[in-house]
């Protein structure tokens, strides 16, 4: 299994089930390079570079 990390949503980005979820989500991160597999509980967001960043924010992590 490829190795995951955490990481923050920049921007909005739909889920593959339809759900749109919003800058600040957490999101679990497999890959790297330009475009990366994340998923929030099981659904799947195909990301690209910009559209988020990797680590938790301080005032998310809080939460």
């Amino acid at each position: 299994m490829a190795a995951q990390r955490l990481g923050t949503l920049l921007v909005a980005v739909p889920g593959l089930s339809g759900t749109t979820y919003p800058p600040g989500t957490t999101v679990t991160v497999r890959g790297r390079g330009a475009t990366v597999d994340a998923f929030v509980n099981g659904d799947w967001l195909p990301l690209s570079w910009w559209e988020f960043s990797d680590g938790l924010r301080e005032d998310m992590a809080d939460r």
